[in-house]
């Protein structure tokens, strides 16, 4: 006899981790199978939660895939420590993608973020945008459960609120989606409404790169009058220079890591608005439209300019030698390393959009 109920399909549910974080902490295997067990015994639902890009089959073009998962009512879970945000690009990229088409849908309650470390620098105040998007959604803390170990008190009682949690999620989604939509003319914004949306996102792209271009410059003059100053001076004195250096250096270096930080949510925005604005062509417009539409694509492209960060990287390069040996430069460099970090994702997704 078939198990109608059984056969029924699960929501997904795509766990979005670094393997670093994996590694010592050892939680993904058994935060895949609470959450799925959880779901099903409390709520009665049936989930399957997918761990890597792979398994849940979005091939190379992921990011235009993401629009069919969130219409499915699929949740993102990012299992957030600063590694998440730091050391790999991939988790960036997709909490940013999944967040501006969220966004764009009125789905935002499909992205659940479960913080395992450092808590405290999750702020609405933090430098970092990547960090504002999960302050500002529904996150849950899970350190003390992980710290404590799958199969523990402490474990089951924070699954079994991840998975109410998780289940009012996809319920409220659900009811969402169940709505009828609006007629089809009012549907989706129109031509005129999709130029306005990119126009907006390209002044604040061109803004923020104004800003980390001339905070940079401000860091490097900075940086070759104190050399000047330090030439053949004592090693007191140059202790002494390097702290000026890096009082005066900081904001600037603070101001290219809220910018290039933005600049990368930003990019992701982009993206969400130009593959919407291609949907709406190829339903609602001719083939004159589409090419018309193309070439928009290319001069809003190019009105950004040479994107390029070979300068940052060299002066980067230079800087190490004195972050080894001084704690207040290092200190003062570090946001510009990150928002430099930021800018070369954002750019490097803004040269994928030219082959849209």
């Amino acid at each position: 006899m078939t198990d109608f109920m059984s056969d029924q399909p699960a929501v997904r549910c795509f766990l979005s981790f670094t393997h670093e974080d994996d590694g010592f902490l050892n939680f993904v295997t058994p935060l895949k199978a609470s959450l799925e067990q959880f779901c099903a015994a409390a709520h009665g639902r049936k989930i399957e939660v997918f761990v890597d890009r792979e398994s849940i089959g979005w091939g190379e073009d992921w990011r235009a895939r993401i629009e069919d998962g969130l219409n499915a009512a699929m949740v993102f879970i990012p299992v957030v420590t600063m590694n998440y945000f730091y050391r790999s690009s991939a988790c960036r990229e997709e909490l940013t993608a999944f967040y501006a088409k969220a966004k764009e849908l009125g789905l935002t309650q499909l992205i659940l973020p479960m913080i395992v470390l450092g808590r405290e620098l999750i702020t609405e105040s933090s430098d970092d945008a990547n960090i504002r998007i999960i302050e500002k959604l529904q996150h849950i803390d899970i350190e003390e459960a992980v710290l404590a170990g799958a199969g523990t008190a402490e474990w089951r009682r924070t699954m079994a609120a991840v998975s109410k949690k998780l289940i009012k999620a996809i319920q409220s989604a659900e009811s969402k989606l169940e709505q009828l939509p609006p007629p089809a003319d009012e549907d989706v914004p129109g031509f005129q409404k999709h130029k306005e949306r990119l126009n907006q996102v390209g002044q604040l792209l061109d803004q923020q790169l104004r800003i980390i271009h001339v905070s940079l410059q401000g860091i490097t003059a900075e940086m070759q009058e104190a050399a000047a100053d330090l030439d053949g001076k004592s090693p007191e004195t140059a202790k002494e220079r390097n702290a000026r250096v890096a009082d005066t250096i900081k904001p600037l270096s603070v101001n290219i890591q809220k910018a290039g930080t933005n600049f990368e949510a930003t990019v992701a925005e982009t993206d969400t608005i130009m593959r919407s604005y291609a949907a709406f062509v190829a339903s609602h417009g001719s083939s004159e439209m589409a090419a018309q539409v193309r070439k928009e694509r290319q001069e809003f492209l190019a009105a950004l300019g040479d994107l390029e960060t070979d300068s940052i990287a060299e002066f980067l390069t230079g800087m190490r030698q004195f972050e080894k040996i001084d704690a207040p430069l290092r200190a003062a460099v570090r946001p510009l390393r990150i928002g430099a970090q930021s800018l070369q994702l954002g750019i490097r997704l803004l040269r994928e959009l030219r082959d849209l």
